[in-house]
Order: structure tokens, then sequence, then C-alpha cells
């Protein structure tokens, strides 16, 4: 009888050694994360780390500690040995979630901003803040779950009513999810940057102001205009951007004069005129090639290089102008279609 009594209180001791060794460890593990992880984390130039050490130290020190008491509960035996294993794990799974609805957010945060700071468009900038939202929703369901589960409650039904409800969310929001999804491809694929000009499939030349998350706002250059379009079909659209590879912009002018003209004449007198042209650049040099015969005129095309596209009309209007005061001195004629009907008398 003795010996039971003693083997009982040689348990308690065992123990209260347990809790004494686990606190003690949690301790160890607190100064360890104080003095050498912390100092690291300092020297480093991200925060998301100084954030991590600081969200985990606390969590992880009251986990050890519970763990020891279960240990200890287990070796003596405790009564209610069960309902304590479920209470830690619903404790472990809650602080888990936590600690997780505090770094994860973090990591989308640190390195979206970091992404969105290295790129003109600001749909990153909108895009980040609603993928932590998402991000932190989803965790605290999942947590939810989890714990649900321990308690052994059924979360089928939980989960096949939020799919039904995401689904239902998916369709009334069909549109605004088709933008959002075609802003992430214009991200990610980029075919334009802001202030770029885009000649769409439509014809209208346009200058890239803003990407949002719904849409793509772009001034139209030639009407003094600004077009709101969907980025579900921008995305579907043939864009020419004209803005790349550099802000370089090839003319094609073209020119008929009448049957009969001296077609070197011609040439050497567009040459002339492209070289004392503004803003008409050197290299590429300007060329002068006589396109086809056409019904009524023998075809030319003159072809230059601008500087900058914004100068195209400017540029166009000098070269045409000077075209007709030239050609009339030198006596080239430009001409225009003539028909001519024989009529048959009838016999």
């Amino acid at each position: 009888m003795i010996d039971v009594v003693t083997w009982g209180y040689f348990n308690y001791i065992m123990a209260l050694a347990i809790i004494i060794v686990t606190l003690a460890g949690a301790k160890i593990l607190m100064h360890f994360f104080e003095r050498y992880l912390e100092a690291f984390a300092a020297r480093t130039k991200t925060k998301v780390d100084d954030l991590i050490i600081k969200t985990v130290k606390r969590p992880l020190y009251f986990i050890i500690l519970l763990l020891g008491v279960y240990l200890a509960f287990v070796h003596v035996k405790f009564p209610f040995l069960e309902q304590i294993k479920l209470g830690l794990k619903i404790v472990g799974a809650i602080l888990g979630t936590w600690v997780a609805y505090r770094v994860i957010p973090a990591l989308i945060e640190e390195y979206g901003r970091s992404l969105a700071q290295r790129t003109e468009s600001k749909i990153d900038d909108v895009i980040v803040p609603v993928v932590e939202k998402i991000a932190k929703i989803f965790l605290v369901i999942i947590g939810l779950l989890i714990v649900l589960d321990l308690l052994r409650m059924d979360v089928t039904p939980m989960i096949a009513g939020m799919g039904i409800a995401g689904i239902a969310i998916a369709l009334a929001l069909q549109d605004t999810l088709s933008n959002m999804f075609s802003g992430f491809y214009l991200m990610i694929d980029r075919p334009f940057k802001l202030g770029d000009r885009l000649v769409l499939d439509t014809g209208e030349l346009c200058e890239v102001r803003d990407v949002g998350l719904r849409s793509t706002r772009l001034y139209n250059v030639i009407d003094h205009t600004l077009i709101t379009i969907p980025n579900a079909e921008l995305s579907k659209m043939k864009l020419t951007n004209i803005s790349e590879p550099d802000i370089k912009l090839k003319l094609r002018i073209p020119i008929g004069v009448a049957y009969g003209s001296d077609i070197d004449k011609v040439k050497r007198v567009l040459l002339e005129i492209a070289k004392e042209a503004p803003d008409v650049l050197d290299d590429p040099p300007p060329i002068a090639v006589f396109n086809e015969f056409a019904d009524f005129s023998l075809n030319l095309l003159l072809i230059v290089w601008i500087s900058d596209i914004k100068r195209k009309i400017m540029v166009v209007d000098y070269i045409n102008s000077r075209i007709k005061e030239r050609f009339e001195e030198e006596n080239i004629e430009i001409p225009f279609p003539i028909r001519t009907l024989y009529i048959q008398k009838e016999k």
C-alpha cells in the first residue's frame, strides 16, 4: 500500500517537474527570440521578418506551456484528460489561425506593395488591398471550420452552403469579375503602360491615362475626349502600341502624279521637302519609292521618320502643303480621276 502511495506522489512530482521544465524551455525560447532572432530581423531591410517573429513568439510560448500541462496531466492520469486534450486542440487551432491571420496578409502587403511600387499602373495598388481582405476572410473561415470539426460538428452542410453562395455571388458579379480578371491579365502581361499611345481596332488614337481594377481610361488624342473601356473588352481588342519599341514613328505619305511625269524629278522634289521638314529624322533617312501604276496616276510613297508621335499631324500638314507648292513650281501635275463616256447612238 505504501508503495502505491509513494508511486502516486512520484507521479505528481514528475508532473510538476514536466511543467517546470516546460516553463524553463519556453523562457529559454523567448530569450532566444529576443536576443538573436529579433536582433537579426532588425538588421534586415524588410519589416516582414520583424512582424513574423513578433507574431509567432507569444503564441509559441503559450503552445509550449499548454503542451507541458497536457503531458503533466497525462502522467498523473487526470480524469478529464480527453476534455483537456480537446480544449488544447481548440486553443492551438485558434492560436494558429491568429498567427496566420497576422502573417499571411503582411506577406501579401510587403511583396505586393513592393511589386506595385515598381510599376506605373495603379491597378496593382488596388488589387493588393483586395487580396489582403480576401486572404483574411478565408483564414477566419478555415479557422472556424477547424474548431467546429474538433467539436464533432458536421461542417459539410456549411461548406456546401458556402459553395452555393459563392456560385450565386459569382453569377451575380460575372461582369465585374470578368473585368477584374482582365485587369489582372493587363497587369501581368503589360501590353502597354501609362502614357503609351494606342491605336484601337476602331481606328481611334488614344493615350493611356489610367488602368483601374474594372476599367481603363484612354485619352482620345484627336477628339480631345476621355474614353472609359471595361478591361474585359480591352483585353479582347487588337491594340497597336505605337509608343513601342520607342516613340519614333514611321510615316507613309502617298502622292500621285500624272502619267508622263518625270519620276526621278518627282522623287528628288519629295526628298528635298522631307529633308527640310521640321521633326523629320535624318536617321533613318527619308525615302521616296515608285509604288504603282494606278488607273489615273503614277503613285509614289514618301516614307519619313519623326522623333515624336505627337508631331505626326503637324509634320503631315507641312509636307503636304510643301508638296502642293513645289509641284506647282516644278510643273508637276497632280491628276484627278477622269472618266470618258462613249455613247453609241441608236441606228
